[in-house]
Parts: C-alpha cells; sequence; structure tokens
C-alpha cells in the first residue's frame, strides 16, 4: 500500500520499496582469520613457517541499512525522481542522485560488513544543521562526514584491535583501515576540489587542519565546542546501556559511574544536568555579542539541537525505528511550506 504525501504543491506517492525492514539485531561476535608467518632458528638449522590462527573479534551486528538503494538507483518514474532530487537536494544534470552514487562508488558500506550504512540517517542529520536552500553543498558535505565518522566509530568502538590505531603507519595497517583513510582523504580533497572549481576558494588547509586537531576541541572557540559536547554526551545517554553491555567504558556514564562509584541511573542524572549547564552557554553565547556571524551561531547551535532529536528516544542513528523513518520523510518530502504574505 502506498502512503501519499504533498509536498511542493505536488502530490507525491511513496511505496514500500523505498525502504527495506531491518533484520533483528543480534549482538555476537565475528570470527576472523589470521596469517601468521613464524620463524624459528637454531644453530644449524633456520625454519620458516606460516600457521593460521582464528581471532575472535566482536562485533555489534547492527540493523542493516533500511533504505533500498538500488530501488532509488533504478527507478525511472517521476515520483522516485522527485522524491531522490528531494531528498538529497541535488542540483546536478544526471537524474542519479550524486551522494548515492558516490557512496556507491566509495564501496565501504559493502567492504566493511561490520559498520553501520547510514547514508540517509547521515543526510538527515546534515538537514538538521544546515536546513536553508541556499547550503545545499554543505548538506551533501556534512553527510558525507558523518557517513565516516559513522564508519570510523565503527572501526575503533567496535572492530578495530589497540595495536591496529597507528594511523602515523598507514603500509602496516589492515586492509580495511587502509580503504577507510583512503576513501576519507580521497574525500576531503574532493570537497575541496569542488569548492575551488566552483567558488574560487581553495579550502583544503582548512579541512586538513580540521581533521588533523579533532582531539584538541579545548582550543576550539566556544560554540563550536559546546554544541560538541552536546553531541557527544546525547549519544554517550543514548548508547549506554548497549555499550556497558558490550564492555566498552568510553562512555560519560560508564565513566561517571566509575570515578563516582554509583548506578548508572544517578550516572546518566549527572550527565543529563552536564547538558542542561552546557545550553545556559550556548543560549548565553547567542543573545550576546558574538565574534562570529549569526548564520555560523545559529549553524552551530543547530548541532546541538538535531542531536536532542536523534537521540531523545534512544539511538536513532545506529537503530532507526518506524518512527525516525516517519521524521525523514516528514522533514524531507513533506515539509512545512512558509505562508505566503
Amino acid at each position: 500500500m502506498a502512503t501519499e504525501f504533498l509536498s511542493l504543491q505536488r502530490p507525491f506517492s511513496l511505496t514500500h520499496k523505498m525502504y527495506r525492514n531491518p533484520l533483528p539485531r543480534v549482538i555476537q561476535a565475528t570470527p576472523l582469520t589470521l596469517k601468521l608467518r613464524c620463524s624459528v632458528s637454531t644453530k644449524n638449522v633456520s625454519l620458516t613457517e606460516t600457521e593460521t590462527e582464528t581471532e575472535t573479534r566482536r562485533s555489534a551486528n547492527y540493523e542493516p541499512n533500511s533504505w533500498d538503494y538500488d530501488y532509488l538507483l533504478s527507478s525511472d518514474t517521476d515520483d522516485a525522481i522527485f522524491y531522490i532530487y528531494k531528498l538529497f537536494g541535488s542540483s546536478r544534470s544526471s537524474i542519479t542522485p550524486f551522494i548515492l552514487v558516490w557512496w556507491r562508488r566509495v564501496g565501504l558500506a559493502t567492504k566493511l560488513h561490520f559498520a553501520r550504512d547510514r547514508l540517509i540517517e547521515s543526510f538527515y542529520w546534515a538537514v538538521g544543521v544546515a536546513f536553508e536552500p541556499q547550503y545545499s553543498d554543505c548538506r551533501i558535505s556534512v553527510a558525507k562526514m558523518f557517513s565516516f565518522v559513522t564508519i570510523i566509530d565503527d572501526i575503533y568502538d567496535v572492530y578495530g584491535t589497540l595495536d591496529e590505531w597507528d594511523v602515523s603507519v598507514i603500509d602496516d595497517l589492515p586492509d580495511y583501515m587502509k580503504l577507510c583513510f583512503l576513501a576519507l582523504y580521497n574525500t576531503i580533497n574532493e570537497i575541496a576540489y569542488d569548492n575551488l572549481k566552483e567558488k574560487g576558494e581553495n579550502i583544503l588547509p582548512y579541512l586538513t587542519k580540521a581533521k588533523e586537531e579533532t582531539e584538541n576541541l579545548q582550543k576550539y572557540h566556544d560554540i563550536i565546542s559546546w554544541p560538541s559536547y552536546i553531541f557527544r554526551l546525547c549519544n554517550d545517554l543514548a548508547s549506554a546501556s548497549a555499550e556497558i553491555a558490550r564492555g566498552e567504558t568510553a562512555n560519560s556514564v560508564s565513566c561517571y559511574m566509575r570515578t563516582k562509584g554509583i548506578s548508572e541511573e544517578l550516572a546518566t542524572e549527572s550527565v543529563m544536568n552536564l547538558i542542561d549547564e552546557t545550553w545556559k552557554k550556548m543560549n548565553k553565547e547567542k543573545l550576546g555579542d558574538s565574534l562570529f556571524a549569526k548564520h555560523f551561531v545559529e549553524t552551530a547551535i543547530n548541532l546541538a539541537r538535531q542531536s536532542h532529536c536523534t537521540y531523545h528516544n534512544g539511538d536513532a542513528h545506529t537503530s532507526p525505528d518506524e518512527l525516525t523513518r516517519k521524521r525523514v520523510l516528514s522533514v524531507i518530502t513533506e515539509p512545512i511550506l512558509p505562508l505566503e504574505r
């Protein structure tokens, strides 16, 4: 059965083919086969042999992507084309959405089976951060970065091992890390190239600096760091129970429990208080005389707003449900139009 939408003064029919029902999530371990080369030497003899061992890695076994990319890319019906153009805000001449083609070309979703494929949800983040029509290029770039953040988060939190984290020696990294690193590197350069070609400004130095200094958030201006704190804390509140069950401790709730010796409930309340205090600081910055332009401040604060929207009733980015789908569709295919005066 089709669902009827009225958007941009045009009736639009969305069928069930555009998204898929996700499979049940089962937390389990993923076996990984490693070939180890060992050398044994004695006084008179040198022997080298290859042994095969199996290492069991953790896997959250996330729900698969619930949006049917194949249908969106292959359909030539007016409704489908209208839908995907509205979804991605593409101004390209090709009828195929640019960002979907990019995601397929990068191939991380198919190559890194353990990671979350959340392209549509990433674009939903981008719409929440910069929704104005003139920022379509910004939305595409933000959606790409959120897709990478999701993949990299799964590499570090779920699948990777500590001895694989040294990205300064890329030649020695496992293949799945090389793939992700080079895909990120190429995407950063593509974004810089498109901006230079279309706007005449070279932003590569700024993108490179941002990538290198993400761990030094404290030295950035408060209006940049505060929304990031809220983003982090809202995510922690939504994912704490699942992460604790997996044995992960890099979570603000877990840190409070461990350092203060308190229960998860009290730790959750403490994190919520931190969020409230940070909002008070942001509101004061917004109402005062900021060093930054008004639209920049609003865009920064929108990250905090979208964090609450995504993590209010659980982790809607990791485990999108029917409510999440309805939110995406209501924002993108059935927007509230401004009143004509």
